[in-house]
């Protein structure tokens, strides 16, 4: 599965390892994770990540590094957790020597750079990452098994959405003896602050419901600054209206201060990725994603009505 990837590495000194817009802990914990397995298995290579990784779990894992130019003009850059190049945070990517690709979302088929693995059915870019580390017996760093676990815990919601249990957490196991911090994941995870009470109560308030069974939520960038939250803290809050009786599909519209607007898509049915797709985003069949360039009224009219069509189509 993974002897492609391996060959490419083997063929550069320096890796730059890359994570998609707005870096979640999957992306994040595979940048460390990945990173780590690499030095195991070739400790004289040189191994980056870039991006703004995940500042809140910074006091745990190590922050994303400072990454020249040139360096990356000289690396195999290799792509987690995204399905291209345009994906990428870090737009420096189109510059590296060559590419690579570790992930678990619905493939586009738009990346055809190098080599891939591609794994629809994984419950996270890190679940990947652990087959991985255990196929080629890598004793894994402390660190290296926080990250990976903290992908492998956030992305299945605390193994809500997990397709083989056994599987799972046979590899949870494997990372839990190898050191990872699950308390201290759990702590961090559930920490909260004022400014996020103050903003549940907001939500509570002042979401809507479309006709077929959409409930969701926009913030214009007054309303953020008021309630003293990003932009991705807000948009992280998507599942508080998940799972409401008659509404099987929630998303949250959030702008950005220069203008653009973070939509977040969730499901506990209908399969919402072709919807995401249609916007310039992506991701899974039920937990999807996309930028607009403006605040638009009359196209988020446009997504809910196409996420009613995709309900009627559902039920």
């Amino acid at each position: 599965m993974f002897e492609k990837i391996i060959e490419a590495i083997e063929k550069h000194n320096s890796i730059v390892i890359f994570g998609h817009i707005n870096p979640d802990g999957d992306c994040y914990g595979a940048q460390v994770g990945l990173r780590e397995i690499i030095k195991f298995l070739y400790p004289k290579k040189e191994v980056y990540i870039t991006g703004t990784g995940c500042p809140r779990f910074f006091s745990l894992l190590p922050p994303t590094d400072k990454v020249s130019d040139e360096v990356i003009k000289s690396s195999l850059a290799i792509l987690v957790d995204g399905n291209d190049l345009s994906r990428m945070e870090d737009q420096r990517i189109i510059t590296a020597k060559a590419w690579a690709k570790i992930d678990h979302h619905i493939d586009t088929g738009s990346f055809n750079l190098g080599p891939q693995v591609v794994d629809t059915d994984a419950n996270s870019t890190c679940d990947i990452l652990t087959r991985m580390a255990m196929e080629y017996k890598v004793d894994i760093t402390s660190i290296g098994a926080t990250a990976l676990y903290l992908g492998v815990l956030t992305d299945s919601a605390r193994f809500q959405f997990v397709n083989d249990y056994v599987a799972s957490f046979g590899r949870a196991q494997f990372l839990a003896e190898h050191g990872a911090e699950i308390k201290i994941l759990n702590v961090l995870l559930a920490k909260t602050n004022e400014n996020s009470l103050a903003a549940k109560g907001y939500i509570l308030s002042n979401y809507k419901k479309s006709k077929d069974g959409v409930i969701y939520i926009v913030y214009t960038k007054e309303i953020l600054r008021k309630l003293h939250l990003s932009t991705n803290e807000a948009s992280n809050m998507i599942n508080l209206l998940g799972n409401v009786e008659g509404y099987p599909v929630w998303c949250s519209f959030a702008e950005y201060e220069d203008g653009k607007v973070r939509v977040e898509i969730r499901s506990n049915g209908p399969v919402i990725q072709p919807c995401a797709v249609r916007i310039g985003g992506g991701g899974h069949a039920q937990a999807s994603g996309a930028t607009l360039p403006n605040l638009d009224y009359k196209v988020i009219n446009e997504v809910i009505a196409d996420l009613d069509r995709t309900i009627r189509e559902w039920r």
